[in-house]
């Protein structure tokens, strides 16, 4: 078994997996890790112990080592020269239209800069990195940042008043798929049902599992059921109260009833 380790990162809360491959850590704890390709730092929020062939590529391997006070003095120290870093940043990127910098980051050796960026439009990086390699005089990295992300950074308030999940306890926003939404009878049509960020609610996902769980002991929608007042025809569920909704077949009457799904046979 391998140990893996989670680690958050200072911006964005971004997660990047390691496989530890020598040195100390805490769970909770801020860590400095060194790898092939860059020395960072982050905090460490999970560990769990996987086989060699669950390893995905994207698992990297690294050392480490707990994070002492000289070192969170340096990371101080590292995000008041970062705000500088992103004033000349902006400034230079500022007659590009449609091109927006969210926020930069130095890795903890200060070798690499990474620049979080959002684009509504395709970018030529070679005159951006020509510009700001002239003056910042380090090795940049370009990292798209998606809608959600970027909300995730800035953070907001939600439509329930209370601040934004993916900037209180999520650490990677969830995914919402068309089924979920159809799950829960929701219209998705207008800006009701979307965070601050523009796409549907992370929080339409927790309870897809409950609706989902129930439906499966619900008619479908247009399916003949046999009720106490004889054969009828499915137009609605509700999945909280389990109770169909059905328009009745005789031809006398265009009546529609409601009924406990434990009160019709189909």
């Amino acid at each position: 078994m391998l140990k893996v380790l989670s680690v958050k990162s200072r911006l964005f809360n971004k997660i990047s997996k390691f496989m530890i491959k020598s040195g100390e850590y805490v769970l909770n704890k801020f860590a400095v890790f060194k790898c092939s390709d860059e020395t960072g730092f982050g905090k460490i929020v999970s560990v769990e112990l996987v086989k060699n062939f669950e390893v995905t590529v994207d698992v990297r391997t690294a050392s480490f080592r707990v994070a002492t006070e000289e070192d969170l003095d340096k990371i101080k120290k590292l995000e008041e020269h970062e705000k500088e870093v992103l004033k000349i940043s902006k400034q230079q990127i500022s007659n590009i239209t449609g091109f927006k910098i969210l926020g930069v980051e130095y890795s903890f050796d200060m070798k690499k800069l990474y620049i979080y960026f959002s684009s509504d439009e395709r970018v030529d990086f070679k005159i951006i990195l020509r510009q700001l390699y002239k003056i910042l005089k380090v090795w940049i990295e370009f990292r798209q940042v998606s809608v959600r992300d970027a909300a995730k950074f800035f953070g907001g308030v939600g439509i329930c008043g209370l601040d934004i999940c993916c900037k209180t306890f999520l650490n990677s926003p969830k995914k919402i798929n068309a089924l979920s939404v159809a799950n829960q009878n929701i219209y998705v049509g207008g800006t009701k049902f979307c965070g601050v960020c523009g796409r549907l609610m992370c929080c339409l996902e927790y309870e897809d599992k409950m609706y989902s769980k129930s439906l499966e002991n619900l008619p479908n929608i247009g399916q003949t059921v046999k009720t106490p007042n004889g054969l009828a025809l499915v137009i609605g569920v509700d999945a909280i109260s389990c109770k169909v909704k059905v328009q009745m077949l005789d031809e006398s009457t265009e009546e529609t009833l409601l009924f406990k799904v434990s009160e019709i046979s189909y």
